[in-house]
């Protein structure tokens, strides 16, 4: 469940300590909401914010600020219709084409309805009674039944619009939201009228699902394999997670090796929304500010990346955390950091798809890893093919984390489902049982 906070109308002397608290406490997205500010008062207060935030903000004023600092998107407020599509929208799909979170605001199920996958993000209220305006409530027609039986018979399509509470939205109401069938909710009054805001904001975080309900979800039968996106080929990240998740796969880790942060951060969000249409889990590779950006589910971490507790402490208690392991002192590692969600293994074999590739474990050094791991869940990495997951299943990893068989020969569909298949006691294909030496040529290619 995401949760988005809105900053207060004018000027609070608390709120850039509180800010940087929360985007310090995994807070993905910040709405500046400031709406007697001149366009000169709101560039001014942007400037003084630290550049590393600006990718977390949206605007509701001023939406020219956007590109002059990159900012993470924009909002529009309801306008009593639906307002769709406007200037900008893609002819093709519907949806607003920009580099940043597009979002706005809607207070009745028709609209609502109307706008459902022509935006990333959808503001509906009051679902309560409203903190920060006295007597504002929910319509006097409102129906829980009605909204509930909305949100949860979305399309696919649809779903590519997170639809987040608005109105009243604290402790008590966050889990109400969520039982409605929310995808997240927006915080105004039950933050900026606390005392301690960090603390509210903490106080509703606490009533989302645990990592640990997330990471245990992930043990059924479509998501023992991991597909990381691969740079380099025919077809981008987005359009790679798209086939994907269209065949069936829960779980997705963007890769994107040498890439322009701004990009990055865009591919990122774009992949989140298909994952998002889906169902489907996203992390990101390196990245724990991308991740947040992003509003990614999670980050995998390498050895050589953020170390693991202080990127926890930067995640905030909800995202997932996954880390490397190629031996036994990382094994340990791994256990005594106490933050982990799961590791990745490997590598099991070699693999072009990595530089700087590890020495490689064999099926005997998987064992023996997954066994030193203490019931840490292990998806193990490394030139996995459709025939080692019968032996892979046996040491007792989760999953494999697989790219190079994902997209040999472009059959990405095929391979992920003989992948699938084969973890789960089914024949690969007989193109899975190459030998090494043809995998790294297929691989390199």
């Amino acid at each position: 469940m995401k949760l988005v906070v809105i900053s207060p109308e004018g000027d609070d002397p608390r709120e850039i300590a509180v800010l940087g608290a929360l985007l310090a406490a995994g807070l993905g997205r910040y709405h500046v909401r400031k709406p007697r500010w001149s366009a000169v008062q709101l560039e001014g207060w942007l400037r003084n914010l630290p550049i590393e935030w600006r990718p977390r903000l949206v605007l509701h004023q001023h939406q020219e600020l956007v590109e002059l600092f990159e900012l993470g998107g924009r909002h529009w407020r309801d306008e009593g219709s639906a307002r769709l599509p406007h200037a900008g929208d893609s002819a093709a799909g519907g949806k607003v084409v920009d580099a940043g979170i597009t979002s706005r605001s809607v207070h009745d199920l028709a609209n609502l309805r109307a706008v459902l996958g022509h935006y990333d993000s959808v503001f509906f209220g009051p679902v309560f009674p409203s903190i920060s305006k006295p007597g504002y409530g929910p319509a006097p027609d409102f129906s829980a039944g009605d909204l509930a039986a909305l949100l949860r018979g979305r399309s696919e399509f649809q779903r590519r619009t997170e639809v987040l509470a608005l109105g009243g939205i604290d402790a008590d109401h966050a889990p109400q939201a969520l039982a409605l069938g929310f995808d997240g909710v927006a915080v105004l009054g039950s933050l900026w009228q606390a005392a301690d805001p960090v603390a509210a904001y903490q106080k509703i975080t606490q009533t989302f699902p645990r990592r640990a309900e997330k990471i245990s979800g992930f043990h059924g039968a479509k998501t023992p394999i991991m597909c990381l996106t691969q740079d380099g080929l025919a077809i981008g990240p987005v359009e790679q997670a798209e086939r994907l998740c269209a065949a069936g796969a829960r779980w997705m880790q963007l890769r994107m090796k040498d890439a322009a942060r701004h990009n990055w951060i865009a591919t990122a969000r774009a992949v989140v929304a298909v994952c998002r249409a889906h169902g489907a889990t996203c992390i990101i590779n390196d990245s724990v500010d991308v991740a947040l950006a992003a509003e990614a589910d999670g980050v995998h971490l390498g050895k050589l990346d953020l170390d693991w507790r202080e990127a926890r402490a930067r995640l905030g208690p909800t995202r997932l955390l996954g880390g490397t392991v190629n031996n036994a002192t990382d094994a340990a590692r791994a256990r005594a950091a106490g933050c982990l969600d799961y590791v990745g293994v490997g590598p099991l074999r070699f693999t072009a798809t990595k530089q700087k590739l590890a020495p490689v474990l064999g099926l005997d050094g998987v064992r023996e890893l997954v066994a030193q791991l203490a019931g840490l869940p292990a998806w193990v990495i490394g030139g996995v093919e459709a025939s080692d997951l019968p032996a892979l299943r046996a040491t007792g990893a989760a999953g494999a984390a697989v790219t190079g068989a994902l997209y040999r020969d472009g059959r990405i569909e095929e391979n992920f489902r003989s992948l699938l298949a084969a973890w789960s006691g089914g024949v690969a294909p007989s193109q899975g049982q190459a030998d090494d030496q043809r995998t790294r040529e297929l691989i390199s290619r």
